[in-house]
């Protein structure tokens, strides 16, 4: 969701490689490597609450009508109803109890997401300012389940699905009074360093660098012209997380 659909795609195709597609309705459909990946949309004026350019990001659900009773009756705001878009699956956007908006996703016939190697989508973290509310939230709506892991030497929360970590859970350190919770995707690239100097050149900003993470040196975060939010990390050439 972006305030300037133009500048943002001009910026993550050069930055990602990304080709993009214009859609009917004003916005764009990105594709990386043949396969569609993300959408690139503009903010409506009727979208009072928007404020600001952000990342949205998708869970896929094995039955979106079902989640939406159970988001609606956990407490959930539901934004837009499940509404099919093409042969890719139904979609509809909610805000978890904390306000955190994010996409649900039956998918259709047609693949979406996924895929590996440089420019493709390989995390997602919730920030949040109540870790406990949201592991009981997506686990009722979406059905994932809970497991932790050290993170240097701290503990990180994930949610679990089939048996494999899909997201992270992160708690928002107080000291960052402005950041309000919501979905953080992450994208691959295999020379941090060149990435981010090309980010600066685009016209983006680097939020923090490979050696400010508090955990792993292989991870940035960056702003794009619009000012929408997303971590880089870095795989290698190998396709190794390094």
């Amino acid at each position: 969701m972006t305030d300037d659909a133009l500048a943002v795609s001009a910026f993550y195709a050069g930055l990602f490689g990304w080709d993009m597609e214009a859609a009917r309705d004003g916005g764009v459909a990105v594709r990386h490597k043949g396969r569609m990946i993300a959408g690139i949309s503009p903010i409506k004026p009727a979208n009072e609450e928007i404020k600001e350019s952000f990342w949205l990001v998708g869970l896929a659900v094995d039955d979106i009508e079902q989640s939406l009773r159970a988001a609606d009756e956990n407490g959930a705001r539901i934004y837009e109803k499940a509404e099919r878009v093409g042969d890719y699956g139904h979609f509809a956007v909610i805000a978890d109890r904390q306000k955190a908006p994010v996409l649900l996703i039956e998918p259709g016939k047609k693949p979406i997401g996924g895929g590996t190697g440089e420019g493709s989508f390989v995390w997602a973290e919730l920030w949040t300012d109540d870790v406990e509310d949201v592991i009981a939230f997506y686990g009722d709506v979406v059905g994932v389940g809970h497991d932790t892991t050290d993170r240097g030497g701290e503990t990180y929360h994930l949610f679990i699905s089939q048996e494999k970590p899909r997201a992270g859970i992160v708690k928002i350190p107080p000291k960052l009074e402005r950041v309000e919770p919501g979905w953080a995707p992450y994208v691959a690239v295999t020379d941090l360093g060149p990435t981010l100097d090309k980010v600066k050149e685009l016209g983006g900003r680097v939020i923090f660098g490979e050696t400010e993470h508090p955990a792993d040196a292989s991870v940035a975060l960056i702003m794009d012209p619009s000012s929408a939010v997303l971590f880089l990390y870095e795989i290698g050439s190998s396709g190794e997380a390094k």
